[in-house]
């Protein structure tokens, strides 16, 4: 593979600010999420809520989670999706027993359902940030942003290993990769700044002899 000579850098709009940055916090284990992730601040406080959305209530959700007989909602929030364009958009994320939906917040439309069986990991960094990946081998990966991604990664973990019998791998490390289609692998690096952590996008493809 080889670097596009060109990176991004991705803005939080003020809406989701909290969502992609944050300050230090102490580094004992005790803070850390599974002993390796720096927490900011409030995310020791938070609760987990699960359905954050109400979606039970919805039709519009139930009708779409019908269609693949899932009947339990184990996390619902509207999170963060950068797309292939390094764009970011508001989506609903749906954890049922089954799979993860990402929804349309306008109009609950279903744009893409990944069962879980599929999800072959999750990475994330070790600094206070809100990015993780869901990285998924048979299609294309998911980076995504949330403050709530802790509540997020350890329901995932139990409906994962509730549905497939075997334990989810979870990856920490301030540089990996993900991929946003069929050719394109990115690479996003973490590093702490003053006031945060800066992340930086850089864009890979295949090279034609990869290709054969």
């Amino acid at each position: 593979m080889s670097d596009i000579p060109q990176e991004t850098n991705i803005t939080t709009p003020n809406s989701t600010s909290a969502a992609a940055s944050g300050s230090a916090t102490g580094s004992s284990a005790d803070n850390k999420f599974m002993g390796q992730k720096e927490r900011r601040r409030s995310s020791a406080v938070k609760m987990f809520l699960g359905d954050h959305l109400s979606l039970l209530s919805n039709q519009s959700v139930l009708k779409l989670m019908a269609k693949n007989n899932d009947k339990e909602i184990l996390f619902s929030d509207v999170i963060v999706k950068i797309n292939k364009r390094h764009k970011m958009q508001d989506r609903i994320f749906l954890l049922t027993e089954g799979g993860v939906y990402n929804i349309d917040p306008n109009g609950y439309k279903c744009k893409r359902r990944i069962a879980l069986k599929e999800i072959g990991s999750i990475s994330l960094s070790k600094l206070p940030d809100n990015f993780f990946a869901l990285q998924v081998p048979s299609e294309y990966d998911y980076l995504l942003v949330s403050s709530k991604k802790t509540e997020i990664v350890s329901k995932l973990l139990e409906a994962y290993e509730k549905a497939t019998g075997k334990p989810l791998s979870v990856t920490f490390g301030n540089v990996f990769d993900y991929r946003v289609d069929q050719d394109t692998v990115r690479e996003i690096q973490f590093s702490l700044v003053d006031g945060g952590v800066s992340t930086r996008i850089y864009t890979k493809k295949k090279s034609k002899d990869a290709k054969k």
